[in-house]
């Protein structure tokens, strides 16, 4: 957290801290002045029928969530919280039909303090402290996803194109293997067929052979 954070936060929070004590010891006063913006989000946020329980919830919530902000504990968070209990805790007063001149300036200036207080909340939603937002972080996730995603289909699709290359130089492989065994085979059955017509040939003459000696034996 920088300097300027440190003394930034607790002197946002310090009204809003006392406001929301105010609010929480004295309901009353501040039920009156919220009724009209209560009567509006009490049916749709399903709140009680009771509007000082529900302005003194809000001021002790806006009370613990300055105190958050100003300890610089989970302050976008605490700040957001300020921000929505802001209708009831800080209601717009009407100054503007105010009759007396030094009444209708009092109003205006708190009027115009709790925009002020209001917008100093706004910005700390959004402060980061120079890290990056959730938005930020989950449009990169996305665009990281995204280029996974396209990554990967295109390795599936050089494995697919990888295996039909492997296949195809197998099967060729394959029928070259056959070739060259039907050819091998080819050769050595000549050469069987070769060897045994020359080993009949041999015992051939072997018997011609054998059968003239017999014939020049026999007596005359």
């Amino acid at each position: 957290m920088t300097i300027v954070r440190r003394v930034a936060r607790p002197l946002l929070a310090a009204p809003l801290i006392q406001s929301g004590v105010d609010v929480a010891r004295h309901p009353g006063p501040h039920a009156e002045a919220a009724k009209p913006v209560l009567n509006q989000v009490s049916g749709p946020l399903r709140l009680p029928n009771d509007p000082v329980m529900v302005v003194r919830s809000a001021g002790a919530v806006t009370a613990v969530a300055g105190s958050l902000l100003a300890l610089g504990r989970l302050p976008r968070l605490s700040a957001l919280a300020i921000v929505a209990t802001a209708p009831v805790v800080q209601p717009v007063e009407p100054f503007w039909k105010e009759k007396d001149p030094e009444l209708r300036r009092q109003k205006q200036a708190t009027f115009v303090k709790t925009l002020g207080l209001i917008g100093g909340a706004l910005l700390a939603t959004v402060d980061t402290e120079g890290k990056p937002s959730v938005a930020y972080r989950g449009r990169k996730a996305r665009k990281a996803a995204t280029l996974a995603l396209h990554e990967a289909r295109e390795d599936a699709a050089e494995s697919v194109t990888a295996v039909k290359v492997s296949g195809r130089k197998a099967a060729k492989q394959a029928r070259r293997s056959a070739k060259q065994a039907a050819k091998e085979a080819g050769k050595t059955s000549r050469r069987s067929r070769r060897k045994a017509e020359k080993i009949a040939a041999q015992q051939a003459a072997r018997a011609q052979k054998a059968a003239r000696k017999g014939r020049a034996a026999l007596p005359v």
